[in-house]
């Protein structure tokens, strides 16, 4: 099985995408993980706030086949990082190629996104930039298999 982080938009922020390189880095010890870039829909003032959802939609669609659809929203299921580890070590079990982790971009997820989850997960219940829930998504699959191997977190 291959972990997926799809992102609707850019990292900009150098010392963000240091960080993510670094959990992609000790995560792949433990398994695959691709992370990947989707470029953002166009200019928001030319279509509007659904058409634009919809076209991330569409650019990220592909990418739900064969795959545990794990869409992050803050108004999604909350876990501490023990329960995320125990939900995704059950995930492996499914017969599945992929779990993929769907991070919106400036206006969020379009529903169809939501109808196909397998789970819409929380970070928070506050809202955080595209950017910092890349960064902290990674940083708790890595917690995850660190819980899952019995091995001490800290670095």
């Amino acid at each position: 099985m291959k972990y997926r982080i799809i992102l609707i938009g850019p990292i900009k922020t150098s010392y963000i995408k240091k960080g993510i390189s670094q959990y992609l880095k000790w995560i792949s010890k433990f398994q695959k993980i691709e992370f990947i870039e989707i470029p953002l829909s166009g200019d928001l003032n030319k279509i509007s706030p659904e058409q634009y959802k919809l076209n991330d939609y569409n650019k990220i669609e592909k990418y739900m086949e064969n795959s545990i659809n794990i869409v992050l929203d803050e108004r999604g299921e909350n876990f501490n990082s023990i329960e995320f580890a125990k939900k995704l070590d059950k995930f492996q079990c499914y017969g599945k190629k992929y779990i993929t982790f769907f991070i919106g971009g400036p206006l969020g997820h379009h529903q169809k996104i939501y109808q196909s989850a397998d789970l819409i997960m929380g970070l928070s219940k506050m809202t955080f930039t595209h950017e910092m829930v890349s960064l902290f998504i990674a940083e708790q699959i890595f917690r995850s298999f660190k819980i899952n191997n019995n091995e001490k977190y800290h670095y």
